[in-house]
């Protein structure tokens, strides 16, 4: 009996053990399944919202596809509708108000449809075609408005204009019977070119031309060759004023004469001679960025300095002294806080940088690059202007050619003294030389021995006296060997 109580006793442990065991096991496979079902559910979401970003940009194309679509149609219908009713027209009638082709047609309108509002942009143009000769060729034609060609464009725009666009339609009108010549008007060619290296003419740029004596409007585009061909506009003396302008170019802009203008202009408003070709050519260049910095010599910002900067484009000389230029930009200023001034989208050119601030804490050292600054289109200058304190202990070294005051470029100088300071340096672009060279090697006040070399110019040698807290200033002139 005790035995077999024994054996059973020690049999229902056994069980006690396995049961353990099995639930260990069941919980594990549990969490496995937990883990898996996780995962599951994570990649699930990833296709659902794949899927579902997918669908809508399909829908957002395709709705705004429909919405272009049918503003397409409503502005063609709209165009056809213009173009019939100028066909209706007398010939004599058919042109534009104030316009070179003269006639009874609005130059711009704006037309609400279907809830979309369209700008109309009539163009109704004289053609001088060399089928029959060009006024002024061989031969030449003094009848030279042959015929007329109008062009209607409808435009409209969207929400951050992303139905945005445009159609438009082209029709010749002819005259009835004969053509016969004009008398008191002339034609009148308009070239818009870039003259930075590699230049030529530009395209599609806006050109506004107007005559406030005749009521004379019209805006046109160039082609591809920059250039607007306006036949038979009336004969005027420097009355049409010319006004062009393109995204990331220089906007530019004729002037009336001296004395109506303060000073002589490069481009005049254009003239019109009856019977003949009148060329006006105007430059038109891509625009830059020009980042002024205003520090000391050991690159640490300087706050609140004023300058004068003037250059870029010039457009005309003064009238008591053609030989002084004006310029487009000529302006005082100061750079902010953090030692910055920036001038964006300005005309390609030489600009010349003046420290304009004869009361202030610091001396010019100079900048870099050194003056006058060019720019060209699209360049992304940063001129650094240095600037020394006054009272720092330090000499700022200029150095000239005997009987010229242009800054000697590529001198040695080399500054030392009894106390073991020896530096030397070469004098830059401003044709100056500051010390001391680093902030870790100071200047103290006592005398110092100045030598000054070049080649091909004799050895300069002497002492100056530097104090402390001030900047000490010394001119010195090579003469040539």
């Amino acid at each position: 009996m005790h035995a077999n109580a024994t054996n059973n006793s020690h049999h229902s442990h056994e069980i006690r053990i396995v049961r353990v065991a099995t639930m260990k096991q069941y919980k594990k496979r549990k969490t496995k399944y937990f883990a898996f079902t996780l995962i599951e559910a994570l990649v699930l979401l990833f296709i659902f919202s794949l899927i579902t970003i997918t669908f809508y940009q399909v829908i957002s194309v395709g709705t705004r596809y429909i919405i272009f679509s049918k503003n397409r149609l409503a502005a063609i219908a709209l165009a056809n509708e213009r173009m019939e009713i100028a066909r209706n027209l007398k010939y004599d009638d058919v042109g534009i108000l104030g316009g070179a082709c003269a006639g009874n047609i609005p130059q711009d309108e704006d037309v609400a449809e279907n809830g979309r509002n369209y700008h109309v942009h009539t163009l109704a143009t004289y053609v001088d075609d060399s089928f029959d000769g060009t006024l002024g060729g061989s031969p030449n034609d003094t009848a030279y408005k042959d015929y007329k060609i109008v062009k209607i464009t409808v435009s409209w725009g969207g929400d951050s204009n992303v139905n945005a666009g445009s159609v438009y339609l082209l029709s010749r009108f002819v005259p009835p019977g004969l053509e016969a010549a004009t008398s008191g008007d002339g034609i009148l060619s308009i070239n818009i070119f870039s003259d930075q290296a590699g230049g030529a003419g530009v395209p599609q740029a806006t050109v506004e031309i107007t005559n406030s004596d005749l009521g004379f409007s019209e805006t046109r585009q160039t082609d591809d060759s920059g250039n607007i061909m306006l036949v038979g506009v009336k004969e005027s003396i420097q009355r049409y004023k010319i006004k062009v302008s393109k995204s990331g170019y220089e906007s530019v802009e004729t002037m009336l004469p001296y004395p109506d203008t303060l000073y002589n202009p490069t481009n005049t408003h254009a003239s019109v001679v009856a019977g003949s070709i009148n060329p006006a050519d105007i430059a038109l260049n891509k625009t830059a960025d020009l980042k002024i910095t205003t520090q000391d010599y050991f690159g640490h910002a300087i706050s609140d300095v004023s300058f004068t900067l003037e250059g870029g484009r010039k457009i005309g000389t003064e009238a008591e002294d053609p030989y002084l230029p004006v310029y487009n930009l000529d302006e005082v200023s100061q750079t902010n806080s953090s030692g910055e001034k920036e001038y964006n989208s300005i005309s390609p050119g030489q600009y010349n940088f003046t420290f304009t601030n004869p009361t202030s804490d610091y001396e010019l050292i100079g900048t870099d690059s050194a003056p006058p600054i060019s720019i060209s289109s699209e360049d992304e200058l940063n001129l650094k202007v240095v600037l020394a304190p006054k009272n720092i202990t330090s000499a700022l070294i200029k150095v000239v050619t005997a009987g010229n005051t242009d800054p000697f470029i590529g001198a040695k100088v080399e500054l030392s003294n009894t106390l073991g300071y020896n530096e030397d340096t070469t004098t830059d672009g401003n044709g100056t030389a500051f010390f001391p060279k680093t902030e870790s090697t100071p200047l103290e006040d006592g005398m110092y021995n100045l030598k000054i070399t070049a080649e091909g110019y004799q050895e300069i040698s002497g002492e100056i006296e530097i104090n402390s807290g001030e900047l000490k200033m010394e001119s010195v002139e090579l003469l040539a060997e």
